[in-house]
């Protein structure tokens, strides 16, 4: 467990995360983000792509989850369209709701990998899970509080450039 905000694998966006790459790695439960991972803020249901994805995802062995930090209905639509489960509100980078969310799998933090595109939510809420993190490029930039946002993890998002092409 690390409080260090640094990725353990840096990709363009989800499409780029091979299912049998983290299968080597022991994982077997992907926590995924919504907004600006799985999809921009302003779309409201996942493209036949993203369906396509998680199927592949699943038929490789891989078990998904939502896990968003989002309040509205989103999660639960995306969810309910890529058949798998969910959880709202989850209050990211606390990890009480990722806890149950591994409880409810009967998996362990070194089998799972969390997904996002924020360095301070997702990567931190992995990193201190024991789990891997896995970034992704925020797909859109909605507004200048986003730029800033992401402006200030660039120091991380640089060190885990770096550390990816160390391994």
């Amino acid at each position: 467990m690390s409080f260090w905000p640094v990725p353990d694998l840096m990709r363009d966006n989800i499409y780029e995360i091979e299912p049998q790459a983290l299968i080597r790695k022991g994982i077997r439960l992907v926590l995924l983000d919504v907004d600006n991972t799985l999809a921009p803020y302003t779309v409201n249901e996942p493209t036949q792509k993203m369906k396509d994805w998680a199927r592949e995802m699943k038929g490789a062995g891989l078990e998904l989850f939502i896990l968003s930090n989002n309040r509205g209905e989103r999660p639960c639509i995306f969810a309910g369209a890529l058949g798998i489960g969910f959880v709202k509100k989850a209050r990211k980078p606390f990890t009480a709701a990722a806890r149950r969310v591994l409880a409810q799998f009967g998996a362990a933090p070194e089998q799972t990998a969390l997904v996002g595109d924020q360095i301070y939510t997702d990567t931190l809420c992995a990193k201190s899970l024991g789990a891997s993190a896995v970034l992704v490029r925020p797909i859109k930039f909605t507004n200048i509080f986003l730029r800033l946002r992401y402006w200030l993890e660039a120091p991380f998002r640089l060190a885990g450039r770096i550390k990816e092409k160390r391994a």
